[in-house]
């Protein structure tokens, strides 16, 4: 296993610029995705922002592009869902690839003209260039396709689709995705040729991962990392002394400075696991030499063992809002439950009480990862309690909630509606959500979301209520649907009766 970047095989000028950036050691993404891509290797990196993704496949096209020269078009191209993910990216790339003579820019204003060598984009911004002629792709060696199910969940796949028109047969292919869905899975077999997944998908039916109990969160926005900390230990959520765990060496060492400006007393940085950490002092007597309150992951770490071993004992993660579903996937992975520092406040009754509920639900089950790349930008000039509110404001005033509870008012029906329970060869192991059940079982099978009840998730299968009269018909149309990259069995459920739990659908949640 490579130990270093220059195990990896990278060129001199980019392994001097990865410890520049104060890395020292590859995370597990970057382990297996470099070797195949600067070799030339077509590729699914199947993870999402936080992983090390950007460097994954970064380092991989850098390293076929150093010493080739500029040419009269662009070598490589990556294409995202928003602008301000490309200008992220774009300056990623852009601090690994200038110590390497390899020049980079984002499509927009802010960056020079000239041909880079490397473009990155969003996908209505990259075809609108394209069809100008403002981008030439002929010359193209590598195409990127990040953040590919988010992208789709936009409602981007009829750009992409078009966009590959231009792009080069023999052209490099790299897609980088957070979720295997049906359009991601149609892409890669269209588009990408030999696809080689890293890592391989979830085995299904492994062993269930053991509850290791609950990890606590707290959104940061980047570059507000200290002032959240700070906030965390005045409220009480982090206890001092504190051990405080960065990705880097560097970053240890500004977070350490930055927290020493607010008054905290932070030790001596030094190596910790996964990275580098330091110890936040406590008033005198508050604590016994050695002991440590809390311990905080300053940055999400990049795998789940390194999770896992680093939380052994729970504590707090800070984590950027384009990070959270890499957070719940390691936090999946290894076997904690996640928590919003603060807790769920106590609801009130009537219409809020369900509005809440709706929210709630939301959190639990939608796909949030394309929706935080439409409000990132939102995100860095407001904070995120005012971003909630306004949605929260526009949401309500366009779709009123009705309480969860039957009003007075409400037609006296013909009984209760009679459930069934079916059993779904689909569960946690394959990443699927209520969400994705809803979605497949109304699609499919035509009914109506009041007429699919609770949904229990299990670890490598689901059972799902639906109405009596609808059974047949769900269970005819989803037997062989393929979902997150599973061919789907579906039947009634015959294990023994548990006690009836409320519907989660229509009649109730």
């Amino acid at each position: 296993m490579a130990e270093t970047f220059a195990d990896l095989g990278l060129k001199p000028e980019l392994v001097e610029a990865v410890r520049a950036a104060g890395y020292e050691a590859p995370a597990p993404l970057q382990r297996s995705a470099v070797p195949v891509l600067r070799r030339g290797g077509n590729a699914v990196l199947y993870a999402s922002p936080g992983a090390g993704v950007v460097a994954a496949y970064g380092l991989g096209l850098l390293d076929r592009l150093v010493g080739t020269g500029e040419g009269q078009g662009p070598r490589a191209l990556v294409v995202t869902g928003s602008d301000a993910a490309a200008g992220r990216i774009a300056l990623s790339l852009a601090r690994l690839g200038r110590k390497a003579g390899v020049t980079v820019a984002a499509v927009g204003p802010g960056w020079a003209p000239g041909v880079p060598a490397v473009v990155v984009a969003a996908v209505d911004s990259a075809l609108r260039e394209v069809e100008t002629s403002r981008l030439k792709l002929e010359s193209l060696e590598v195409f990127v396709l990040d953040s590919a199910a988010a992208v789709f969940a936009l409602g981007f796949r009829d750009m992409v689709e078009t966009l590959m028109v231009s792009v080069p047969r023999d052209a490099q292919r790299v897609v980088v995705t957070a979720e295997a869905t049906p359009e991601v899975e149609s892409y890669v077999e269209r588009h990408v040729r030999r696809a080689l997944w890293i890592p391989g998908r979830p085995a299904v039916g492994g062993e269930a991962v053991p509850a290791r109990g609950v990890l606590r969160y707290a959104v940061a926005p980047d570059g507000r990392e200290a002032e959240v900390l700070a906030e965390l230990i005045a409220s009480g959520a982090v206890r001092l002394p504190a051990a405080v765990h960065c990705r880097t060496r560097a970053g240890a060492e500004a977070a350490a400075q930055a927290l020493e400006l607010r008054g905290f007393a932070p030790g001596a940085v030094e190596a910790g696991v996964g990275g580098a950490m330091f110890g936040l002092a406590a008033e005198p007597g508050a604590a016994e030499a050695g002991e440590v309150g809390t311990v905080v992951s300053y940055d999400v770490p990049f795998d789940a063992a390194t999770l896992a071993e680093r939380h052994a004992a729970g504590g707090v993660v800070l984590v950027l809002a384009r990070e959270l579903p890499h957070l719940r996937q390691l936090a999946a992975e290894a076997g904690f439950t996640l928590e919003a520092v603060g807790g769920e406040a106590a609801l009130g009754r009537g219409d809020l009480d369900a509005y809440r509920a709706l929210v709630r639900r939301a959190v639990r089950e939608e796909d949030l990862a394309a929706q935080i790349l439409v409000l990132e930008p939102l995100l860095s000039e407001l904070s995120a309690v005012e971003v909630a509110a306004a949605l929260s404001a526009l949401l309500r005033r366009r779709a009123p909630i009705a309480a969860a509870a039957p009003t007075a008012a409400a037609p006296a029906g013909p009984g209760p509606r009679p459930w069934v329970r079916l059993f779904v060869s689909a569960g946690q192991r394959d990443h699927i959500r209520p969400g994705d059940l809803v979605g497949a079982i109304t699609g499919e099978a035509g009914i109506t979301g009041e007429e699919v009840g609770r949904i229990d998730i299990r670890d490598t299968f689901s059972i799902v209520e639906v109405a009596a009269e609808s059974a047949e018909r769900v269970i005819q149309a989803l037997n062989g649907v393929t979902l997150k990259g599973r061919s789907l069995r579906v039947d009634y459920d015959r294990r023994p009766a548990q006690a009836p739990r409320r519907p989660r659908g229509g009649g109730g949640s």
